[in-house]
């Protein structure tokens, strides 16, 4: 029980932790579409930091799991760069530097939070604590799908573009 317990409260942390990068993100980058999908990423890791911490506190008075998590917040979408909010894109070269470092930071720190609750996930003993930990990984690979998919339009936008729009080979 103690392992779960130091397993939630890492999980508070890192979810505290998410919330303050995109907060701050938010504040370095000059577009409208990166501030409002930071501010979307800050508001979702703060909904997990309130059901983690949630279920830490029913898991610390009960001694059981709790048997209420299904999911933690609502269906992953991912935010992906439409043409339309490349309209305002401010694309001179610091801009472009700052959002790529910021986005190179939030994918990695995405992808250790993907690994960690899958972890947890493959050890868990109950299967509310499973779909938990599930439910977790798979809202923090939105976030990563969705950072990896705005840094793809910042270094190749012709090629971003392509890809989107599908490759098609006039027969002609």
């Amino acid at each position: 029980m103690d392992e779960r317990l130091k397993a939630l409260e890492i999980a508070m942390k890192r979810e505290e932790e998410a919330k303050r990068f995109y907060l701050d993100a938010r504040e370095k980058v000059t577009n409208t579409f990166a501030r409002d999908m930071f501010t979307s990423f800050a508001s979702e890791e703060e909904k997990h930091l309130t059901m983690v911490k949630r279920v830490y506190d029913r898991l610390r008075e009960e001694r059981a799991w709790p048997k209420l998590v299904t999911s933690i917040g609502d269906a992953v979408q991912i935010k992906s760069v439409s043409p339309k909010d490349l309209e305002e894109l401010n694309k001179n070269k610091k801009d472009i530097e700052v959002s790529l470092g910021i986005l190179k930071i939030g994918i990695a720190r995405e992808e250790q939070s993907i690994k960690f609750y899958h972890e947890l996930a493959e050890k868990a003993s109950d299967p509310f604590e499973t779909r938990f930990f599930i439910a977790l990984e798979h809202e923090e690979r939105g976030h990563y799908l969705s950072l990896w998919d705005y840094r793809e339009y910042l270094m190749d936008p012709a090629g971003w573009f392509g890809m989107k729009e599908g490759f098609r080979l006039d027969g002609g």
